[in-house]
């Protein structure tokens, strides 16, 4: 029996009197999920591989929303320190197929999830004795530097803590760089097709709440964008107009939106630092090259954002 499942029946015989393990289904870091059955019923464990993985505060944040808000998550059947035990759910999407339908329909529940939820300050988000908890800052200015030093910090043995350490400095150096951006609400991180499930105008499923975070509406926006539709083919921009018109045919975006967009544009390049080298979907030269893409890409917006200054 290999150790990930030795691991993970460990974990399951504090729950279930009858359970098997059925298959792996993903094994990116920091976490593996199964398709398991517990007392005869289908469901999928997501546990974590290292101290970057924090499955715990994911199931606290669905069962948060599962009482909150309307955002249809999957149940959450089991929490242990280092795991959860969810629902299987038949809807949850396979792949990352958009169109301008479904981009307006994940608009609109972006929004959905906005609009339902809110913080009385934005922070990092974890358990607290079985409660989703607030680790909270006085200003999202002090969030996002906050943000930003723990990136410089995991990219320190990398060699690549020159990137955040100065998109922290520029951010530090500007703290009405975020001005205006509205009320904290709790963010989805990760808010991508393969993550929500639609069906029409509908949003049927969200997963992967592993990114969550307490942080303006906005936040959440950037973050969606940047990866789908940073594209300046034509297409693209259609997708990304029809996902804007879902979200504020929900809730309004705050003034200065736009203007605030390469701010945001620059923090999340540096996360993706951290992705590129936690789950090592791409190495050797492969990885360089995109961390060098990602290097310049952040370097360039800065001094955009100090010409225009």
């Amino acid at each position: 029996m290999h150790e990930d499942e030795r691991e993970l029946r460990k974990r399951l015989a504090q729950h279930a009197k009858r359970y098997e393990v059925v298959r792996k289904l993903h094994d990116v870091p920091p976490h593996v999920t199964h398709e398991v059955r517990v007392d005869g019923k289908r469901a999928v464990c997501k546990r974590a591989t290292s101290d970057e993985g924090n499955p715990t505060m994911e199931a606290r944040a669905m069962r948060f929303l599962e009482t909150n808000a309307s955002v249809p998550v999957p149940r959450i059947l089991a929490v242990g320190d280092d795991y959860f035990v969810a629902e299987w759910c038949d809807d949850v999407p396979a792949e990352r197929t958009l169109d301008r339908e479904r981009a307006r329909t994940m608009g609109a529940g972006m929004a959905t999830l906005h609009d339902e939820t809110a913080f009385e300050a934005t922070g990092f988000l974890r358990d607290d004795g079985g409660k989703l908890a607030l680790d909270a800052r006085e200003t999202w200015h002090e969030t996002v530097c906050a943000f930003l030093a723990d990136l410089r910090d995991f990219l320190e043995p990398l060699g690549y803590d020159d990137v955040a350490s100065d998109a922290l400095t520029f951010v530090r150096e500007h703290p009405d760089l975020f001005d205006g951006a509205g009320d904290p609400v709790l963010c989805h991180g990760n808010y991508l097709p393969e993550h929500v499930g639609t069906d029409g105008d509908e949003v049927t499923r969200v997963i992967d709440f592993e990114h969550a975070l307490a942080a303006p509406g906005e936040y959440d926006y950037w973050r969606t964008v940047l990866p789908l539709f940073a594209d300046s083919n034509r297409s693209d921009e259609a997708l990304a107009e029809s996902f804007r018109a879902g979200y504020e045919s929900v809730r309004s975006l705050p003034d200065e939106f736009d203007r605030r967009r390469k701010a945001y544009w620059t923090v999340n390049t540096v996360s993706y630092f951290r992705s590129l080298f936690l789950q090592r979907q791409r190495t050797g030269q492969e990885a360089a090259r995109t961390a060098s893409f990602f290097r310049k890409y952040v370097y360039d917006t800065i001094d955009s954002l100090r010409d225009e200054r």
